[in-house]
């Protein structure tokens, strides 16, 4: 039963490439003003699971409903859609050919259908919040890949999104520039933005989120709060998976 803090309820997700079975009954639900991190081995379906969620794949079976209806069906407007269940990528995926300050408007305008002057304003406002303000004019092959995480971060926010999709955001990162971003994310937390994050980031992880997910060879093998995964994890692959970060205690 869906209650009116339920934003997200994944129910019996299951997504196979061929014959491989990627995702296998995947379930949960994620609240207003969670942080949900999924954590797991490379290979454990989790970016799958998250590309599902913003319909970068068509699930192969289940239910993936936002505020009670189900984003598979058809008739569903995907952008519009998308525009509140927002998506930064491990890559960045910026706009080679737009400014700093147009990749952060594009958006607006043509999916939200805000005026120039509305978006350039609310563009202006998310770039200041992330630190890159004084890069409106730059493109994104002039910046460092911490930068154009962040400029990527403020292009999601920029559409107001309900929810926030995180795919392992730091991975491309040089280390130095993992904590400027990590910062960034660890504020809008704070700030009560609803996310889902999937990171290697294991303190980050044990630090910011509500609730934690850990996956294996494609099903959720065991979830409860930070403190649960962390300090008292259950099943004998949660603690192999942990074991391999020392300094976490």
């Amino acid at each position: 039963m869906s209650t009116k803090d339920e934003l997200l309820t994944v129910s019996h997700l299951e997504k196979s490439f061929g014959t491989h079975g990627v995702l296998k009954d995947i379930s949960f639900q994620v609240k207003k003003g969670e942080v949900v991190s999924v954590i797991g081995a490379s290979g454990s379906g989790k970016s799958t699971m998250l590309r599902c969620i913003n319909l970068l794949e068509t699930p192969t079976g289940g239910e993936i409903c936002y505020h009670g209806r189900d984003i598979t069906d058809p008739k569903i407007n995907v952008p519009a859609y998308r525009a509140k269940v927002g998506m930064v990528f491990q890559s960045f995926n910026l706009f080679h050919n737009m400014t700093v300050l147009e990749n952060c408007m594009v958006g607006q305008i043509k999916v939200a259908g805000k005026k120039k002057e509305e978006a350039e304003e609310k563009a202006m406002f998310y770039l200041k919040k992330v630190g890159m303000d004084a890069f409106i004019n730059a493109k994104p092959r002039q910046l460092s890949g911490g930068q154009k995480q962040r400029v990527a971060i403020a292009r999601a926010l920029a559409m107001e999104p309900e929810i926030l999709l995180f795919d392992e955001p730091t991975s491309a990162l040089d280390p130095q520039m993992v904590g400027e971003v990590l910062e960034i994310m660890k504020q809008l937390a704070e700030e009560g933005l609803t996310m889902i994050v999937v990171t290697h980031e294991m303190a980050f992880a044990r630090d910011i989120s509500s609730h934690v997910i850990f996956m294996s060879e494609g099903v959720i093998e065991e979830e409860g709060t930070a403190e649960e995964i962390f300090q008292h994890p259950k099943k004998e692959k949660t603690k192999e998976f942990l074991s391999r970060f020392r300094g976490l205690n």
